[in-house]
């Protein structure tokens, strides 16, 4: 009879004789030192995996930080700008970071408008009917920014094909070559059946028609642009700015004054006040989140480099305890975010508020000593956070300095991802986690192999024993059996 099977494939009789059972041989198993290495192992596998999860935990942290730290390299953080106008219905102010701060005294005498060519009316009964004209018509547009272009008009243009093909011309463009094309800053619109051009920019500007159609007639009479058609003529603005009197061809002024733009709403008889003050909140804000991520970060280091309490013989420790490349990180962090100097700028960390509050290096910032010194040189603080050297178009930076920059330099290091810089420190740690992680599996998979081994060897072992026993009872029985016949 076929011998019943264990769901581990040792024979459900395996003791029957010998009292060795296929629990006894797991026993055996586990007590070997083969399965003893397995356990170590397996330990050892987990005990990398945790390193590998806190290093990434640290990663995330860190990118987390660099965000913070790099928005205090943004020129919007800095001297952003709280606009006021005692009248915004005449004109209102804005600017941008290189503004200063000042009050000026406005008075709008004459608005900008631009100039417009009203056609007359035109026998068709739609926008969409055929004009039957058939000719080049080339637009001129005396805004020194903008050069002539043509159209071709075939006969069965409508008013509404003609207007897109004149729009397709009004704006510059650039081509993928970079190179710049003018366009001619003349907008086609229509009206009750009338073609109406408009000048994209205001100022005292003339729009002139050429071309002929297949006649010989004027293309701009044929379309109702020419004699017959209404034209105003558009105006510069006229301002008077701190009592000196500005003309621009435009409502909205942007180089009156570095860094302000003047928006001109209405004429007025008396001037508005309008006053630009910077705004410290964003700058705080910014500090204050930088400040908030950093602690988070080191709290989680602290917590990886965590020794415990070493007297206790249940003791648990950080999963990263010990290691050099962390403790170094946190040492480098804390040194520089309260340094006493910084390249390029006469102001520390202490300047402006950002210091350690407790014993554990917990970062902390003072508003209004920050506050203060924003109020005292606010470009001398943007300078302290970050400075750069650009070429002389402004395209590309040459150089950086100041506290933020220090900072992403060293946080790059271990997270970055760009491949000039190579392959981060963390990236290098995680990539030696996984290859010990493969190796310690295939040592795991070999001693896996040799325990089955083993317990085959157990399994033939003990089945022999139990089959030995067995064998001699079944002789010890006849023998029994064969004495008792001789007896009777």
């Amino acid at each position: 009879m076929m011998s019943g099977l264990t769901i581990d494939g040792i024979s459900s009789t395996l003791g029957q004789y010998s009292g060795v059972t296929a629990g006894t041989i797991e026993k055996l198993l586990t007590a070997s030192s083969i399965y003893q290495r397995k356990t170590d192992t397996e330990n050892e596998i987990t005990e990398i995996e945790n390193k590998e999860s806190a290093w990434s935990t640290i990663n995330s942290e860190l990118s987390t930080f660099l965000d913070k730290v790099e928005v205090l390299q943004s020129d919007d953080t800095y001297l952003t700008k709280t606009a006021t106008s005692s009248d915004s219905s005449v004109a209102t102010i804005s600017g941008t970071t290189a503004a200063a701060e000042d009050s000026y005294d406005l008075k709008v005498d004459q608005l900008a408008t631009a100039t417009k060519v009203t056609g007359s009316k035109l026998d068709v009964t739609g926008t969409k009917t055929a004009l039957n004209i058939a000719g080049t018509l080339t637009l001129t547009n005396s805004d020194a920014d903008s050069q002539s272009a043509s159209v071709t008009i075939s006969s069965t243009d409508t008013l509404k094909s003609l207007a897109q093909k004149i729009n397709a011309l009004t704006n510059d463009s650039t081509d993928s070559n970079g190179n710049a094309t003018e366009g001619t800053h003349i907008k086609a619109s229509i009206v009750d059946n009338r073609l109406v051009l408009t000048s994209t920019t205001q100022g005292a500007n003339t729009i002139s028609l050429s071309g002929e159609d297949s006649s010989g007639n004027e293309l701009a009479d044929d379309l109702g642009l020419g004699s017959q058609a209404t034209t105003s003529t558009g105006q510069s603005a006229i301002f008077e700015l701190d009592g000196m009197t500005i003309t621009r061809n435009t409502n909205t002024v942007t180089d009156a004054v570095e860094g302000v733009t003047f928006n001109l709403n209405q004429v007025s008889d008396e001037d508005v006040t309008l006053s630009l003050t910077n705004d410290t909140s964003n700058i705080v804000s910014a500090v204050q989140d930088m400040v908030s991520s950093y602690n988070t970060l080191m709290s989680t280091i602290k917590d990886d480099l965590d020794v415990g309490d070493p007297s206790s013989s249940s003791n648990t420790t950080g999963p990263l305890v010990g290691d050099s490349e962390l403790m170094l990180l946190e040492s480098s962090l804390s040194s520089m975010v309260t340094s006493s100097k910084v390249s390029g700028s006469s102001l520390n960390a202490t300047d402006l508020g950002i210091s350690f509050s407790d014993i554990k290096g917990t970062l902390s910032v003072d508003t209004d000593k920050l506050e203060s010194a924003i109020s005292k040189d606010a470009t001398a603080v943007k300078n302290f956070f970050y400075s750069a050297k650009t070429t002389s178009d402004g395209n590309y930076v040459i150089s950086t300095s100041g506290y933020t920059s220090d900072l992403s330099d060293l946080v790059n290091k271990y997270i970055s991802t760009d491949s000039l810089l190579g392959t981060s420190i963390i990236g290098n740690i995680q990539s030696s986690y996984k290859s010990q992680v493969e190796e310690l599996n295939d040592q795991v998979d070999t001693f896996d192999d040799q325990l089955d081994t083993l317990k085959e060897q157990y399994i033939e072992k003990y089945t022999a024993l139990d089959e030995a026993i067995m064998e001699g009872e079944e002789e010890l029985s006849e023998f029994t059996s064969a004495s008792s016949s001789l007896s009777s």
